[in-house]
């Protein structure tokens, strides 16, 4: 039997077909792999191009904590070291205890004092007195 050229051996492989159909079907096990390995590689390779990715951003919804509340009463609780008072609301048994904000100054603040307290999230941000302490 003669030696077929290196031009006729499988360029994957390297087998020679021979004339018998065991080494063509080794050839075919092969290339059929290969084959098929290679148009899926490409399809996704295409698809995942063609493909715009669209990442929308959620809406915050308004956050009730946030908002901004005011309370008239007196001062029943100071506390300058923490920078905390309490106040209880006109005709209500309401108390609300508050951290004083960047823009009031506790020290200025006196038990039993009436005050318009405008605050939110539980930060006093401004403190105005109403009238002078009982």
């Amino acid at each position: 039997m003669s030696e077929l050229p290196e031009a006729q051996r499988c360029i994957f492989c390297g087998i020679l077909p021979a004339s018998g159909s065991l080494e063509r079907n080794k050839m075919k096990r092969y290339l059929l792999p290969i084959a098929i390995a290679t148009v899926l590689v490409s399809a996704i390779s295409v698809s995942a191009q063609s493909i715009p990715v669209k990442v929308s951003t959620p809406v915050p919804s308004p956050d009730p904590a946030d908002s901004v509340e005011t309370v008239t009463g007196r001062i029943v609780r100071l506390d300058t070291k923490t920078a905390t008072f309490t106040v209880k609301a006109s005709g209500s048994k309401k108390t609300v205890h508050l951290k004083a904000g960047n823009d009031v100054d506790v020290h200025q603040l006196r038990r039993g004092e009436r005050v318009i307290v405008t605050y939110s999230n539980s930060t006093a941000l401004k403190v105005e007195a109403t009238r002078a302490t009982r």
